[in-house]
């Protein structure tokens, strides 16, 4: 037990800085929720160059691309956005910023066709959205095959897992390999640990952490917009995470399956 957040914030600096040390291509993933943000923070602290990546879908909130935007911008990241989608789809306030040379979105075409087959067979044969029906198919699409091509010139990635977020999380280490090395330099920070450290380094939250709604419920943890829902303080982070079908409060698959 760490007897102050200091010394927990420079032993997840050292996992970073052992990380850059041993892994000669290593980027950090983000997602623009509140852990990925403070991951980020720390390993550029560590290495200011570290190149950042983000998968990003088209269910995500408009919220989530303002933000991304605000805080490319804001800290300098040069985010590079992976994205099944057809171009028509992009949002258009990141195509503004790709066009001014902020950051740079990659679309993966071929996906998007297969997204849009498997969307509406879904559609034709239970009447419900992919999400809905087959929600682990659709993070398969949109997010891990996605991850894989992120990550497919790395031989390390750096992200914001904690394994006090939910019952899926708990047997995860500092680093670990499948393929290529993961590393979570925050795997043992609590959610009122990382939101204390972004409010001291004046990094503001993604807007939907201060949604109050009935009953006290926010949200806690930030994914697509159909699969995100408030839970209240004493569930578990996760559990607003693909409520009402099998999934709920678990995984993408982009930290159980091999990326590489």
């Amino acid at each position: 037990m760490y007897k102050k957040m200091q010394e927990k914030v420079e032993h997840s600096k050292e996992i970073v800085k052992n990380a850059v040390r041993d892994y000669r291509r290593i980027a950090v993933a983000c997602s623009f929720g509140k852990d990925s943000m403070a991951t980020v923070l720390l390993a550029r602290e560590v290495q200011p160059k570290i190149p950042v990546f983000s998968i990003m879908t088209v269910f995500k909130p408009r919220a989530t691309f303002d933000y991304l935007v605000r805080m490319n911008e804001q800290l300098g990241l040069n985010v590079t956005v992976f994205m099944v989608a057809r171009e028509a789809e992009v949002p258009a306030v990141l195509k503004e910023r790709e066009e001014q040379g902020e950051l740079e979105v990659r679309l993966l075409s071929a996906l998007a066709e297969r997204f849009e087959e498997e969307s509406a067979e879904a559609e034709l044969v239970y009447g419900k959205k992919i999400y809905e029906v087959a929600p682990d198919r659709c993070c398969e699409l949109l997010k891990v095959e996605p991850a894989k091509e992120a990550v497919k010139d790395y031989d390390a990635w750096v992200c914001g897992l904690r394994n006090t977020e939910g019952r899926t999380r708990k047997d995860y280490k500092e680093v670990e390999f499948r393929g290529l090395a993961k590393v979570n330099p925050i795997l043992t920070w609590t959610e009122a640990e990382v939101l204390g450290y972004l409010a001291v380094k004046g990094v503001p939250l993604h807007p939907w952490y201060s949604r109050v709604f009935p009953g006290g419920k926010r949200i806690r943890s930030l994914g697509c917009e159909p699969c995100t829902v408030p839970v209240y303080d004493w569930q578990e982070e996760r559990a607003g995470r693909w409520k009402g079908t099998s999934k709920c409060g678990g995984e993408c698959g982009i930290h159980t399956k091999r990326l590489k």
